[in-house]
């Protein structure tokens, strides 16, 4: 099948965002359709996205490194089994170095609007250089939206009241300095629960303001000794099998998350039971950490010092519903008024919002953004492709993000269904591909039938991946061979060309 129009060309590309999605989607454009002509967008000053941009103390996967990269760019040196941020900075690098990726990003460079415009077909991309604030604008054939979903902090504005230091988890303050001081952290989520063990010994009281506790599972964190590593960089299959093990591993675990299954129940009892061995003289904060929903309605806290952390003596837990925020206090629903000296927010991302704040303007100027808010949730098939943006693909769209596994997968799928995709169109001689309507409704009643299988579909789990109306829009609700199944091999009947 051919990799060019019939006149020699091929489509220009814009991919939004130099994370591992983006950089995914570059070295597939190049490897396997042999294209160049493609143009990287990063708003920051380097690769990585969330990689670069969280440096708080403690930051790691919670998926272990060797499943946390590429299936085609295995790593035989990561140094331990859940890897830092700052090493998986550095493979993301790595892997723009040896593609020769750098000469095709513009950093510092933030995607203002993409707007398709209809009588050229071709989509009317805005820049602005967040440096010199310049703006461009350029022609795209296909746009891949790689910007990612956890990266736009949420900050409730009433936090915005407090005015001694005070930042987001994903915005951390190198320059101030926690020792001896009272110390503010509201959440209870994957990065609260990282950096509590690493600020709890230097701070001289820690406060903790959690919403809901979340259901806890124990890490086998190691290092990788110098003999294993010679061994995966000597062996490159044993390196894969190894791989491959701990894939079927976690693929296993998703039966967890299935609404109150035999798994679902044994995981809680294994849950309950870490909890207790590990403050096992303190009822109090034992009750106050106890889930009071099922296993895996919100995301699984991986670690093994959370709730050493949380019993030591200078660390206070407050369950209370936080009412008032002042210039250095919070008080709370139970009439205890705390005074901080600092103040950080791990309140997680606005990921309801996706792409925000790029705005998107599809077929018949729809915005697609207000209407995925203000009207129905978005229905876009394998949440990858919506109908009303056409050669617009999206990448770890609406319903492919998975809790009990890694995303690198996902999103491997999600490229080489576009790349697939993107050839048959070029094959064709068509210059746009949209996806029928019909495909798409009948994606979403297959998709929501699973959903009701899960622990989402089961429970009001709310937080960040249920819409308002308390859809669940973030989350695939089967494993990941599932989808790798169901995307591997693409239904052309399901699109026009044109």
């Amino acid at each position: 099948m051919s990799n060019t129009y019939s006149d020699g060309t091929t489509p220009t590309v814009c991919i939004i965002g130099s994370g591992f999605c983006g950089l995914c989607s570059a070295v597939k454009l190049k490897t396997d359709l042999g294209f160049e002509n493609f143009v990287i967008y990063e708003r920051n000053k380097d690769v990585g996205g969330i990689w670069l941009a969280n440096t708080y103390p403690g930051c790691e996967t919670d998926v272990p490194s060797h499943l946390y990269c590429f299936s085609f760019e295995l790593n035989p040196n990561w140094s331990k089994h859940y890897g830092t941020s700052a090493e998986i900075q550095d493979y993301f690098s790595k892997v723009a170095r040896k593609y020769d990726l750098y000469s095709h990003i513009k950093f510092e460079t933030q995607v203002k609007s993409t707007i398709w415009v209809d009588f050229i077909k071709k989509w009317r991309v805005t820049i602005k250089n967040r440096v010199s604030k310049h703006e461009e604008v350029h022609l795209f054939d296909i746009v891949i939206n790689a910007c990612g979903g956890l990266r736009y902090p949420k900050i409730p504005e009433e936090f915005k009241n407090f005015k001694r230091p005070m930042w987001h988890s994903a915005e951390w303050e190198q320059s101030v300095d926690l020792t001896n001081k009272t110390v503010g952290i509201v959440g209870s989520g994957t990065s609260a629960c990282q950096i509590i063990p690493n600020i709890v010994p230097k701070v001289k009281q820690l406060h903790v303001f959690q919403r809901r506790a979340s259901w806890v599972v124990g890490r086998a964190q190691f290092e990788y000794s110098k003999f294993v590593k010679k061994l995966f960089l000597l062996i490159p299959f044993l390196l894969w099998l190894y791989r491959a093990y701990i894939f079927i591993k976690y693929e296993i675990r998703h039966h967890a998350f299935k609404g109150k299954s035999y798994f679902s129940e044994l995981a809680s009892r294994d849950s309950i039971e870490l909890l207790k061995s590990q403050i096992p003289n303190n009822k109090d904060l034992q009750e106050a950490m106890t889930p009071k929903f099922q296993f895996g309605c919100k995301r699984l806290l991986v670690t093994n010092d959370y709730y050493p952390a949380l019993n030591q003596s200078n660390c206070t837990v407050h369950n209370s519903k936080i009412t008032k925020v002042t210039d250095n206090s919070i008080i709370m629903e139970n009439g205890v008024s705390q005074e901080l000296d600092v103040l950080i927010l791990a309140t997680g991302f606005r990921a309801q919002e996706y792409f925000a704040p790029i705005e998107l303007i599809g077929a018949n100027s729809v915005d697609i953004l207000k209407k995925w808010l203000d009207n129905e949730p978005p229905k876009v098939y394998y949440g990858i492709v919506d109908r009303q943006v056409p050669n617009h693909f999206f990448l770890i769209g609406p319903n492919t993000a998975i809790f009990h596994s890694s995303v690198f997968f996902m999103a491997e799928c999600q490229v080489s269904f576009i790349i697939r995709l993107v050839r048959e169109m070029m094959a064709r001689n068509a210059k746009t591909v949209t996806v029928k309507e019909h495909a798409v409704e009948e994606y979403m009643k297959y998709m929501q039938k699973h959903m009701g299988n899960t622990v989402w579909g089961t429970e009001d789990c709310g937080g960040w991946t249920a819409s308002k109306a308390g859809i669940t829009t973030i989350l695939w609700p089967m494993n990941s061979t599932a989808y790798w199944l169901q995307t591997r091999k693409i239904n052309y009947s399901h699109f026009d060309f044109e």
